[in-house]
């Protein structure tokens, strides 16, 4: 089978807030295009694209969806991906693989915060795009409130399309660029005319603001329009794609996409005409991995392949599929090719398109397409698939990192080894989730961008593999430290037949600079204790460290120092000097003036100007010490050192403040004492965690 012309392509990002119809409209654009026989619904769970149970039980989106289309005679990729704060790693994702946007906004709510995010991140990405105005048959939807919304957020942003009547009493759509209307009954496909005479005031009117934008950025335009010169359809058409490509001009369209799709076909005719093919765009930007430097990836036809992995998903039963965007040559079924990053060979078996869950086989996917694969062996997501010689690399999607971390322990004895393989592969689909073992604590740590989107992921990993955890919160790795310097001794003697045990050591503990660690210092002279035990010694005080005398945690910032002692020609052995040494160790920590560290962290908090004295405030109620503020924008970005223990539980509490309009990110700092009015009840709290 022949691949599809490049040029009638067109790959699309729908996204957008939660709750803004993203999925409802991608059902719409499938069933006006013939691609559903039924018009699915988000309430029964009935959609293309959220066919995960957990999806339908949430009535979300919780991972990005792949549907294809034909529409006059273009193939129409579309990833509907979250609107849910909590999953915008996908998002994200699907941003790099696209190469424009449908923007979805909710008639009713206007731009919300992850609209800001999204239009952000396409903004960096310098990402064609358009914007749906959809459920414009609710109550309360204001079409004209949204326009001056979306011009605040970017100037660009044009209507196209305007609304016949509003609310439930919404007809139909007027076309700006070839003035007609278009009615809708109980169909998603509507019926051309001419534009009703109630409505060619507000048309004429929108129609001159959509001139001005076209063509103010067009030097032949403007003289035209300024000279009262007619522009034709054809020109309006060629300059909008122009600015759009240029990312200057967003057209704004209408739709609604529960009744009966209204819109949809409006929407598909403006995919067509107006967004941008593969073939338009600029050369990819990545790195050759064998010198390092910035390349580019420009599509050919001919030539090998360079493919890229955008998604991976995790299946119990057909394990990895790898999401794939071909961005140069062809790639054919049943053909070897090379991992830039690891160097290794793969065989690409069987290619796909997905259909949402359904898998439809295809020969071979051309320059600009996207398809899927199943079973490579050590592909991962942000990978480069090549047939020829290249060694170039992307580098990795910018995602959000954690911000909430929970420990987790497997439900059922046994199923630990269960636990972690299922969370590995989750995060091959997922780049934003964190999964560790805590060094100090020996937590299975599991991390994500809230409390819903860690449950989400292992509701996932119960479903598909078997396995379920109980989630704690996680220990705060603690230290502790002494604040003045001692000495002890340690004895070790027992005498129970044949040879004895018998070891003896003298030690000074004294503290260190924070940051210093742990120093040991032999200082024995005239044979006190023979050399070969001294490691021994040393081995015994490590292992005392391990645990203080305030909650048991590791002590650090020491210096030990072993200056005599005594020793049996006999019974004297490694293992009576290790025990000694502990034995002297966990005397001289009762008598050194014992304090708790905990660790301080970085916090980088990113929040509207209306909100800032609430956070800030918050702040100095966990202990923060502010270090300063920064204006981006329209937002503040707030820098200060909290404790960790104070920030286990600041996700919620920051969604609460700003009504989910902030994020933070933190990195660890240092180790400080904690207040002796604290440590107590910071040992109670770690112990019950």
């Amino acid at each position: 089978m022949a691949h599809t012309d490049p040029s009638k392509i067109r790959n699309v990002a729908v996204l957008g807030h939660r709750g803004t119809g993203k999925t409802s409209l991608v059902e719409a654009l499938l069933f006006a295009s013939g691609a559903t026989s039924r018009l699915g619904n988000v309430a029964e769970g009935t959609t293309v694209t959220d066919f995960d149970e957990e999806e339908q039980r949430r009535g979300m989106s919780i991972s990005s969806s792949l549907v294809h289309l034909t529409w006059r005679d273009c193939e129409i990729n579309l990833i509907d991906a979250p609107g849910e704060a909590s999953f915008l790693a996908d998002a994200y994702t699907a941003i790099r693989a696209t190469d424009c946007a449908l923007v979805v906004i909710n008639a009713q709510m206007g731009v919300e915060v992850t609209t800001q995010k999204v239009w952000d991140r396409c903004e960096e990405a310098g990402l064609a795009r358009s914007v749906v105005v959809n459920m414009l048959d609710r109550e309360r939807a204001d079409f004209d409130q949204i326009i001056e919304q979306l011009r605040e957020m970017s100037p660009g942003c044009v209507a196209v399309e305007i609304p016949m009547g509003s609310g439930p009493a919404i007809q139909g759509v007027i076309d700006l660029v070839h003035m007609t209307a278009t009615t809708y009954a109980a169909s998603p496909t509507g019926t051309e005319g001419d534009i009703p005479a109630e409505y060619a005031a507000a048309a004429e009117a929108a129609r001159e603001r959509l001139m001005d934008i076209v063509a103010e950025a067009d030097d032949v335009l403007i003289e035209k329009y300024l000279g009262g010169e007619a522009i034709t359809t054809e020109e309006l058409i060629a300059a909008l794609h122009k600015g759009i490509l240029e990312t200057r001009i967003f057209p704004v369209v209408c739709a609604a996409a529960g009744m009966a799709g209204l819109g949809a076909d409006r929407v598909l005719d403006m995919i067509v005409d107006e967004l941008p093919a593969p073939h338009e765009l600029g050369a990819w930007t990545g790195v050759d991995s064998a010198t390092g430097d910035e390349t580019e990836i420009t599509l050919h036809e001919d030539g090998p392949a360079i493919v890229y992995v955008f998604k991976t998903l995790a299946d119990q039963f057909s394990g990895k599929i790898n999401l794939l965007r071909v961005i140069s040559g062809s790639l054919p079924s049943d053909t070897q090719v090379i991992d830039t990053r690891t160097g290794n060979k793969e065989r690409i078996g069987h290619l796909m398109r997905l259909q949402g869950k359904e898998h439809e086989p295809v020969n071979e996917l051309g320059p600009g397409d996207i398809g899927a694969v199943a079973k490579l062996k050590d592909v991962t997501t942000g990978d480069v698939l090549t047939t020829g010689t290249s060694t170039v690399v992307l580098r990795p999607v910018s995602v959000p990192p954690p911000v909430m971390s929970f420990w987790v322990t497997a439900r059922n004895k046994g199923d630990e080894e269960k636990v972690v393989s299922a969370l590995r592969r989750l995060q091959e689909e997922d780049p934003s989730l964190d999964v560790h073992r805590e060094d100090e604590t020996g937590d299975l740590i599991v991390g994500g961008l809230s409390q819903m989107h860690v449950e989400s992921i292992l509701e996932r990993m119960k479903k598909r593999f078997g396995v379920e955890v109980d989630l704690h919160q996680p220990h705060v790795p603690y230290h502790e430290t002494i604040t003045k310097t001692v000495e002890a001794e340690g004895k070790h003697k027992k005498q129970s037949g044949g040879h004895g045990q018998f070891g003896d050591c003298h030690l000074r503990v004294e503290p260190l600079p924070v940051g210093s660690g742990f120093e040991f210092v032999d200082k024995i002279v005239g044979g006190a204790i023979p050399r070969q035990f001294i490691p021994a010694v040393e081995k015994g005080v490590q292992e005392a460290l391990t645990k203080g005398v305030i909650g048991g945690f590791p002590v650090v910032d020491v210096r030990v120092t072993v200056f005599d002692g005594k020793y049996h020609a006999v019974d004297s052995s490694e293992m009576a000097f290790r025990i000694a040494a502990q034995m002297g160790m966990k005397d001289a920590l009762a008598k050194a003036g014992s304090v708790l560290l905990e660790p301080i962290m970085t916090v980088e908090v990113t929040v509207p100007e209306d909100v800032v004295g609430d956070v800030m405030g918050d702040m100095n109620g966990r202990r923060g010490r502010p270090l300063g503020m920064e204006t981006k924008g329209h937002t503040q970005i707030v820098r200060a050192e909290v404790p960790m223990a104070e920030m286990l539980s600041y996700a919620p509490d920051l969604r609460a403040m700003t009504g989910g309009r902030g994020d933070y990110s933190m990195e660890f700092l240092r180790y400080d004492q904690v207040p002796a009015h604290l440590a107590e009840k910071a040992v109670a709290a770690n112990e019950s965690a």
